[in-house]
């Protein structure tokens, strides 16, 4: 007979979401164990794009700081190009068609400032191969010993009020853990298909290729470029263009690495002939004679799915065991890590007492609605590059044509200068992608573990662009710099990496001062309570506090550890307290948004 481990979480998959998951558990004081198939971290530099709340999460949770020695710096992920090829000195060739500004483009703009203003870091740009190593060394030396490689679930029972997980190790040794909770960070592989769940929406969209390489492009790169893309208008087709990513170790034009990525019909029977992918890259890029060593070439299908559920009985779906989308926006590594830290603190509080079992209730309507904006939004991003091609001239079909009107892009007169014009505007919209600072920050939980306050929904800009920051219930807190004594910090910094909330108030709000020291004594959940206003403790460093915080004189915001609004008052208290303290109860022991409405 096996022995049997007892241990409260398994989490199965060691890629960037289940490696940030252990993290997470271990600062919150979680026992878990992490077992992961493969005996090594990603050998594939996907998952690049480190959005703003992925960094300032790692930031809340003591993760960041190698990430921001290696990351690209800002002023060389600035513009995204469309262009004829690097190389070349034909009429046609290394010519810009248009390029824009992403991610905050250059410091000084309008746009850069709103990437500066509405989060304490910027996006980052750090390839899986880099960052899963980073990861794994933190989760190693906070979770000793437990965080296994080279381990397979076998097989796992649901018993109710228990799960049996049996794991495998390279040695054909076989464990058994006893857990309360297991987390599914597979990557959808094994264990929701085992439990019925069912992937809905779009597959095999497309066939995608991605050729990792070293070279020296120093002569031909633009140093602000986070990526390029080549439109090969002698062939005029779509799937003989591409586009490049720089991956590091350095940055700018003296990128030693780079990622090629270029599509095929799924009809396309030349679509694995792995050998024509090296000429058929140094003939788009007008570079004859570039010396490349290829590290790997990888082939993926575009797909759209959603699990119809993130939750069977004691297991629980994370990233892409959850959704799976096109990779333009970046959203699936980013959504991963946000669907980490959810049910990290919930369980977190959970097994320490502090909170019924019913508030884990709020992690499928919470992820799930993200889950499903992001699958749409990737979708979205990426037929709209259908749009460009149409316009650029890369239409099925129509070959001389389309080189006709590709040509006539460069000419010298009124019709080219239109046609430039006009071209440039619809490539502009490309930004619902490289600039998609709303979609980002400004995801909300119409539904979860939060107490509506009846205010009506705030705008969302459609287009994704435009983050507007809200105090409402169901929103990220927005970030603004606060000064105490000589330390300037976030109002995201209130929040720590243990399982507490955070109060914000002001120099009005003494009564739930004492509400949250009740809270904190019967729960047994640290309050942080942080009074905001020139004559309180905490000061607003830049005036920006003031025109956010959306309450009035005396009012509280309840912050969640996930710095997601949980509750607020937007007035000052007339019960001494009393609201807060009866929202915490209905939040920690009811859990979902019907429960709550009903014991209000």
């Amino acid at each position: 007979m096996l022995e049997e481990i007892e241990i409260p979480v398994v989490i199965v998959g060691g890629g960037g979401c289940g490696l940030t998951l252990s993290c997470f558990l271990s600062n919150y004081g979680v026992k878990h164990v992490l077992l992961e198939k493969h005996t090594g971290t990603s050998i594939i530099p996907k998952a690049h794009y480190l959005n703003q709340r992925t960094m300032e999460t790692l930031r809340n949770h003591d993760m960041v700081e190698e990430i921001l020695q290696k990351t690209c710096p800002p002023r060389h992920m600035s513009q995204v190009a469309w262009q004829t090829s690097l190389g070349g000195s034909g009429p046609f060739d290394r010519q810009v068609i248009s390029k824009f500004e992403c991610f905050g483009g250059h410091d000084g703009t309008e746009f850069a400032e709103s990437y500066k203003r509405d989060a304490p870091l910027r996006s980052g740009n750090l390839p899986l191969f880099r960052l899963e190593p980073i990861l794994k060394k933190i989760a190693e030396q906070r979770n000793p010993g437990k965080v296994l490689f080279g381990h397979q679930l076998v097989d796992f029972t649901d018993e109710g009020s228990s799960i049996i997980a049996t794991a495998s190790d390279e040695a054909a040794i076989e464990r058994t853990y006893r857990c309360k909770y297991i987390i599914a960070a597979d990557g959808g592989r094994t264990i929701g298909p085992k439990l019925g769940v069912k992937m809905e929406g779009l597959t095999n969209i497309t066939d995608m290729v991605s050729v990792h390489f070293s070279a020296d492009l120093s002569e031909y790169w633009d140093d602000r470029y986070f990526a390029c893309h080549f439109i090969n208008g002698e062939c005029s087709t779509v799937f003989e263009s591409g586009a490049i990513v720089p991956m590091g170790p350095n940055w700018g034009k003296h990128s030693k690495e780079w990622v090629f990525h270029c599509g095929f019909a799924m009809d396309d029977q030349n679509r694995h002939n792995d050998s024509a992918l090296i000429p058929r890259i140094r003939q788009l890029l007008k570079i004859p004679d570039l010396e490349m060593e290829v590290h790997k070439i990888s082939h993926w299908a575009i797909e759209k799915v959603l699990a119809d559920k993130y939750r069977v009985g004691r297991v629980f779906l994370a990233g892409d065991a959850g959704n799976r989308r096109p990779p333009t926006t970046g959203l699936g590594l980013n959504t991963a890590i946000e669907d980490s830290l959810n049910i990290a603190w919930k369980l977190a509080m959970v097994l320490k007492g502090q909170a019924s079992e019913s508030i884990l209730d709020s992690y499928e309507p919470e992820r799930r609605a993200v889950g499903e904006i992001n699958c749409d939004w990737g979708l979205f991003t990426f037929s709209n590059s259908a749009v460009i091609n149409t316009a650029l001239g890369l239409i099925p079909g129509e070959r001389e044509a389309n080189q006709v009107r590709f040509h006539s892009l460069f000419e010298d007169t009124d019709k080219g200068r239109s046609f430039r014009a006009q071209v440039s505007r619809i490539i502009d919209s490309q930004a619902i992608e490289f600039c998609a600072h709303g979609i980002e920050l400004g995801f909300r939980y119409p539904m979860g573990l939060l107490l509506h306050d009846g205010s009506p929904p705030t705008a969302r800009d459609p287009l994704g662009l435009r983050y507007d920051p809200t105090t409402q219930p169901g929103h990220r807190l927005p970030h603004a710099w606060i000064e105490v004594g000589k330390l300037v910090i976030s109002t995201h910094d209130l929040v720590s990496n243990k399982p507490g909330f955070a109060l914000i108030t002001d120099s009005e709000g003494g009564d739930w001062e004492i509400a949250a020291r009740n809270i904190s004594k019967h729960h047994g959940i640290e309050v942080v309570t942080a009074r905001i206003g020139d004559n309180a403790f905490y000061r607003d460093y830049d005036d920006r506090w003031n025109a956010l915080k959306g309450i009035q004189a005396g009012g509280a915001i309840l912050i969640r550890p996930d710095n997601m609004i949980a509750w607020r008052s937007i007035y000052k208290s007339r019960l001494q307290g009393k609201e807060l303290e009866v929202a915490m109860d209905q939040l920690l022991l009811g859990g979902t948004e019907e429960q709550s409405k009903m014991k209000l």
